[in-house]
């Protein structure tokens, strides 16, 4: 269990056209003599349904630090456009390899079954017509507004008031950039097999960005007028 996910990104970056593997093969050391990527799993949060991978692009002194750079932009493309969250670090000379290096960070959703880990998330989330990456958490709030009615020459509550007020949003996602903005108020969709949730008359009421070793995480919080739910026959 595990290696399938290695895998998965050995195999985007080797279709891109750069020499990948697992960052701590078995054997003898090997000698670097053209730009590989090491691939390592950080980190994997089952209950997020969240993995988290290093990059480490090695270069060869020889070819410049430029090289090495051009490589690691190809790879951030790679797997951000295989839907994964990626943030690179600043470049380093390792005296040991004789290569310069750049460390990235990815971050995917991945999906736990019968044969082991997939990537692709249980849910999938809109705005609009755009799918939001890297999604963390969402959450939607609805309070009533209800309250206790009391009568007059009674010692207790005697009623509930009507109910009223929409949803209260909170969308948590890792980005490597703030998501473009979107006409208000928009619709928000929350997909998963066989069900989805539209959030509509929705706008963003503010946003807050946290950066951490794993990358940058985006929090938005807003409100939606209605909620709809359908349901696949």
């Amino acid at each position: 269990m595990g290696y399938e996910l290695l895998d998965h990104v050995t195999g985007l970056l080797n279709g891109a056209g750069l020499r990948a593997g697992e960052e701590y093969p078995a054997g003898k050391r090997m000698e670097v003599l053209s730009p590989v990527a090491a691939v390592g799993l950080e980190a994997l949060d089952a209950a997020a349904g969240t993995v988290r991978f290093s990059v480490r692009v090695l270069s060869p002194r020889l070819l410049g630090g430029w090289c090495c750079q051009v490589w690691a932009a190809r790879v951030s493309e790679a797997l951000t456009g295989a839907g994964m969250t990626c943030t690179a670090g600043e470049m380093d000379f390792l005296s040991g390899s004789d290569c310069f290096c750049v460390k990235l960070t990815a971050v995917l959703a991945v999906v736990s079954g019968p044969s082991g880990w997939t990537a692709g998330g249980r849910w999938q989330v809109f705005c609009g017509d755009a799918e939001q990456m890297g999604v963390e958490s969402f959450r939607a709030d609805r309070d009533l507004g209800r309250r206790l009615v009391g009568a007059h020459g009674q010692s207790g509550a005697v009623a509930v008031s009507p109910g009223s007020g929409g949803w209260t949003l909170e969308l948590v996602q890792w980005a490597d950039r703030l998501p473009e903005e979107l006409p208000e108020p928009f619709t928000l969709t929350v997909r998963e097999q066989g069900r989805q949730v539209q959030y509509t008359g929705c706008c963003w009421n503010g946003e807050l960005v946290e950066y951490t070793q794993g990358g940058a995480r985006l929090t938005r919080r807003g409100f939606a007028l209605e909620r709809e739910e359908t349901i696949d026959g």
